[in-house]
C-alpha cells in the first residue's frame, strides 16, 4: 500500500495544487481544513508524514503539533508564512521534523516528504520475496535473484539494486537523483547520469516487450515508477 499523507491546511488551494502533485508521485492523499478534523484523521487514517499549516481557523498549528507529539511519533513538515528563524526553531523544538515557508513549490514539498520518509529505521524489517504481476516476477531479496515466470534472469548487482528501490515503492515516480541515491547506499552505482542506461539494460532482461515496458515505467519529465501492484 502506498503511503498515506494528511495535509491540514485552511486553504483549498494549497490542497489541491499539494494533492495534484504528491498523487502522481504515488501517495494518498488526505486532507483537513482545521485542527481538530486534522487530528481526528491523524488518528483514524495513520498517516505516514503530516503537512501541518500552522495558522488554522479553529486552534493554533502549535497546538496540533504538541498533541500529535503526545500522541504518536508521525513525521510533521510545518508550513508557515513566517519565515523568521525563531519561528523556524520553536516549530522544531516542538517536535517538528522540517519546515518549509510559504509560498513554497510542490516539488520541493515531495522531496521533503521523500527525505522524511528516508529517514525509517535502517532495521525496519524487510520481505525475502516480493511478488508481483500474478507471480510472474519475482524478487527475491535473501538470494539477491530476480524471477521471471520462475526463471532466474542474470542481473548485475546494480540492477538488481536498482528494480528493488523501485519495486519496494510500488506506483510511486522516483527521480534519477533518488535512485541513484538508494543505489548508492546499497553500495552500487550512484551517479544519475547512468541510471537511463541501467533502466535499458533492466528492461531488457525483465520486460515481456522492452520498447513497451510495464514493469519499469517511464514517468516523462518526473523519473520511473515500478507500474505493478503486489500480488
Amino acid at each position: 500500500m502506498n503511503e498515506r499523507i494528511l495535509v491540514i491546511d485552511a486553504d483549498p488551494d494549497v490542497h489541491a495544487v499539494v494533492r495534484d502533485d504528491l498523487t502522481r508521485d504515488g501517495y494518498v492523499v488526505e486532507s483537513a481544513g482545521d485542527g481538530a478534523q486534522g487530528l481526528r484523521l491523524c488518528a483514524t487514517r495513520a498517516p505516514a508524514v503530516v503537512v501541518l499549516e500552522f495558522r488554522l481557523p479553529d486552534m493554533p498549528g502549535e497546538d496540533v503539533l504538541r498533541e500529535m507529539r503526545r500522541r504518536s511519533p508521525v513525521p510533521v513538515i510545518v508550513l508557515s508564512w513566517n519565515a523568521a528563524v525563531e519561528d523556524r526553531v520553536r516549530a522544531l523544538d516542538l517536535g517538528a521534523d522540517d519546515y518549509m515557508t510559504k509560498p513554497f513549490h510542490t516539488l520541493e514539498l515531495s522531496a521533503r516528504v521523500d527525505a522524511v520518509l528516508r529517514r525509517a529505521p535502517a532495521d525496519a524489517p524487510r520481505r525475502d520475496l516480493l511478488v508481483f504481476d500474478d507471480g510472474r516476477l519475482e524478487i527475491d531479496t535473501g538470494r539477491r535473484e530476480v524471477r521471471i515466470d520462475r526463471a532466474v534472469r542474470d542481473v548485475t548487482r546494480t540492477e538488481f539494486n536498482l528494480l528493488l528501490a523501485l519495486a519496494e515503492q510500488p506506483g510511486r515516480v522516483q527521480s534519477r537523483a533518488k535512485i541513484a541515491d538508494v543505489m548508492r547506499r546499497r553500495g552500487s552505482g550512484g551517479d544519475p547520469r547512468h541510471v537511463d542506461v541501467h533502466i535499458r539494460n533492466l528492461r531488457r532482461k525483465i520486460e515481456d516487450d522492452p520498447a513497451r515496458p510495464r514493469r519499469v515505467e517511464t514517468i516523462r519529465g518526473r523519473g520511473y515508477r515500478f507500474g505493478l501492484a503486489p500480488s
